[in-house]
């Protein structure tokens, strides 16, 4: 059938958030899946997780679903923009929009080379079969607009979520699942 790659977020791992949750419930519908553990904890790099992602991509042949999360959301785009490759869906949950801008942290901190420049969307599009975009409109870490433009850039599926903040806690595990296996038609 396919393939899914789960993209977690910063400080985030594949023992984090709902991936725990996520992979049982994918494991009892026998759904090929990996979540790989990016590196550098609170100082990644882009070009590490871009790298790592890549190694998880060539274990396949099946046809690839990616599904980022906060800011695997840009590293989902920044992997398609330097190793372009078909893929049948994009999900990003609690997406950045695509202004460099945005690696400015609430804290004052930056994310070190994941807005350096402004990804070729264009080039990214022609990619993709279909992007999912999913973000809450109470999300405290990055705003709601920043999921509507991305996907008005992307002309991606868009979908509002409420009161479920950044989408981060397992409580969120059946409503991404569900979100993902509607699209999946699974």
């Amino acid at each position: 059938m396919f393939k899914i790659i789960f993209i977690h977020g910063y400080t985030a791992s594949s023992k984090a958030d709902w991936y725990p949750s996520i992979s049982k419930e994918l494991d009892k519908l026998s759904i090929d899946y990996s979540i790989p553990d990016l590196p550098g904890g609170e100082h990644p790099h882009a070009a590490e997780w871009i790298e790592r992602i890549h190694e998880e991509v060539l274990k396949t042949d099946k046809p690839l679903i990616l599904v980022g999360h906060s800011l695997g959301t840009r590293a989902v785009l920044l992997y398609l923009e330097k190793y372009p490759r078909r893929v049948e869906k994009v999900f990003l949950i609690a997406a950045f929009s695509n202004d460099p801008k945005n690696g400015q942290r609430h804290d004052g901190e930056t994310y070190p080379d994941f807005f350096t420049h402004t990804i070729d969307l264009e080039k990214i599009k022609s990619l993709v079969d279909q992007f999912i975009v999913i973000h809450s409109k109470d999300d405290s870490s990055i705003p709601y607009e920043q999921g509507k433009q991305i996907a008005q850039e992307l002309k991606a599926k868009f979908i509002t979520a409420n009161q479920r903040d950044h989408l981060s806690s397992v409580d969120n595990t059946q409503y991404i699942l569900q979100k993902i296996e509607e699209e999946l038609g699974i």
